[in-house]
Formats: structure tokens, sequence, C-alpha cells
């Protein structure tokens, strides 16, 4: 999901807070200190990060939803539109501000590493909606944040304590729940769903969830390098992986205007916002604060698939979403309250 990727940049504390000084100085559109001084007023608002990140997850909805509204263009080109789109907008950024395309010196291998696992997370993430019910699919790549301490602790270190396992525990039964292995569940399969679909749909959802895991832990060794060359390099990525796939698989379909063609706008305008929001959500407020109010995806992607979609949602996969938003939440509130 968009860019879902950075909901998690920090395991304890704030997750880069916003320094009125470091954004007046790198705001282009602020032009005179009055503008500057109503800039740095509007972001001391209270509660302002948590509702950047209520907004990120509405609009990471309504752009999961467009991939399902669209079953006949391949997953990946809508991925590609939305990418060229953003990486424009970020191109632009970067062009205004000055800042190195390529990031900082010493960082550059990390920013590397983080645009290729990020592209394939997203590209795994976004195929898995064309096989799996939307709500699933969601709820597998939202609990990527539990998975970040495992990774953490192999790769830096960290503690990993029993509190941790339990979690990861409760969501990896969240996630086994919503897949439906046949040998356990055979008199609960969807109908208008094959076996086989919801068992690699669910292993793609889940390898994108593992890789967004690893992409959190990656950003923490990206302290100097901007947001903007963040993204510019992690979008660029995923329009060269999934156009090469794209044309390997002879795929390309090129949408006609009409209705496809505002589908597409819609996700192009959600990726990019969805973008934007978390960007803001994690400078504004704790990481654990972030991944709590995020969850409004995973309610969103429910309601969306009953009501629009018109798809049934089994007890399992209530269940299961359940368990992982609860996991999520406790790691959530943890973190939040270490960080006090």
């Amino acid at each position: 999901m968009p860019t879902s990727q950075d909901s998690e940049v920090s395991s304890n504390g704030p997750a880069y807070r916003l320094n009125p000084e470091t954004t007046s100085e790198s705001t282009p559109l602020l032009s005179n200190s009055l503008q500057k001084r109503c800039w740095d007023k509007f972001l001391k608002l209270p509660g302002l990060g948590f509702m950047c990140s209520l907004g990120s997850g509405v609009f990471v909805a309504i752009c999961s939803l467009m991939f399902k509204l669209l079953p006949s263009i391949n997953p990946l080109e809508i991925l590609v539109f939305n990418s060229v789109f953003q990486t424009a907008i970020f191109a632009s950024v970067i062009i205004k501000t000055r800042e190195p395309l390529f990031g900082v010196q010493g960082e550059r291998c990390f920013l590397l590493l983080r645009a290729i696992i990020g592209a394939v997370s997203a590209t795994l993430i976004y195929s898995a909606f064309q096989l799996i019910p939307l709500a699933d699919a969601s709820t597998i790549a939202f609990s990527a944040p539990v998975f970040v301490n495992v990774f953490a602790c192999v790769l830096l270190g960290e503690s990993c304590d029993g509190f941790h396992v339990v979690t990861v525990l409760t969501t990896v039964t969240g996630v086994f729940l919503i897949s439906k292995p046949p040998f356990l569940f055979r008199d609960e399969q969807d109908s208008d769903v094959s076996t086989s679909d919801r068992i690699s749909g669910s292993c793609m959802a889940l390898g994108g969830c593992l890789g967004m895991a690893l992409v959190f832990v990656v950003m923490r060794k990206l302290k100097r390098t901007s947001y903007s060359s963040i993204n510019i390099v992690f979008s660029s990525s995923i329009v060269i992986l999934d156009s090469v796939v794209l044309t390997v698989i002879n795929e390309w379909s090129f949408p006609h205007c009409g209705e496809d063609g505002w589908f597409i706008i819609v996700s192009v305008i959600s990726f990019t916002v969805a973008s934007f929001l978390q960007t803001a959500a994690l400078k504004l407020e704790e990481a654990g604060l972030v991944s709590i109010g995020r969850t409004i995806n995973v309610v969103l992607s429910f309601i969306f698939q009953v009501m629009l979609l018109e798809e049934r949602v089994g007890w399992t996969s209530v269940l299961g979403a359940v368990l992982v938003c609860s996991s999520v939440g406790v790691i959530g509130i943890k973190r939040c309250k270490n960080s006090t």
C-alpha cells in the first residue's frame, strides 16, 4: 500500500518529530515571516499528527478500493501510474529545495535498500488485492508494525521480550485465520475465492507485510536523508520494477477514458495524499500513535467490501482482523507510554 510503508519508522519514542525551525527553512511555499509564524502555530495544534494518521488510513483504504474496482487492469500497472505521479511531485520539491536527490553520503546504500525492498513489498501487497478480498489483504498488510521488533532484534540487536513474542504469535494466528488453509477450514471457504487464490494472495500480502517491516528497520539508518529523496527514489524503483514485470508478462493494457479513467485518477490522488499525510504524521507524532490511527484503514476496508463491493465477510476474517488490530494497538499504546 502506499506507501503504507513508513508507519513505524521508530520503535521507541518520537519518530522524526518536526522542528519548527527546520520546517520553516525547508518549506518553499513560506515566503515571509507572517506565513512562517502561521505555519508554526498550525503545526502545534493538539492532535494534528494523529489526525494526519487517520487521514492517511482513509486515503490508503480509498486507493485500495480503486484497485478492486479495476479488475480488468493489472494492479502493477495502476501502481506504476500512481508512482509516476508521486515521483513528479517529489521531484518538483527537490528541485525547489535543492536537496540532494540520492540522499547524503554514508546513507545512500540504505536508501537504495529501502527503495528496492519497498518496491517489492508494494508490488506484492497490491497484487494480493486482485486475488483475495479487500479487507483480508488490508488486514494482513497492516500487521507490519508487529514484525518490526523481530527484525530489529535480529538485525539491530534490540531486545525482544515475552510481550513481543505474544503479539507476534497473536498476529500470526490472525493471519492464519484470514488465509483459511483448506486442511482446517474446508467448510469455511469462500465461494467467490478459490483456495489457490486465497493461499497465494495471503502469502503475497504476508510477504509484502514482512517487507514493510524490514523497510521500517532500514529507515532508522536514514537519519539525515530528506523525505523527498526517500520517496522519489522509492517511487522511481516501483516504476522501474513494475514496468519491467509488466513488459515481460505482456500485461500492459492502458485503460480507456471513462469510468476506468476516473478510478485511475482517484487512485493516483489518494496514493499521493496518503503518502504526504503519513509523512506528516510521522514528523508530528509518535510512531505508536500513528499506527493506532491507521487502524481506520482496516475498518474502512471491511465497510467498502460489504457495502460497495457487495462481498460477504466470513467470521474467520473478522476474528483475524480483531487479533491483528489488537496486536498493533497494544504495541502502539506501549510505545506511546515508553515515549512519555
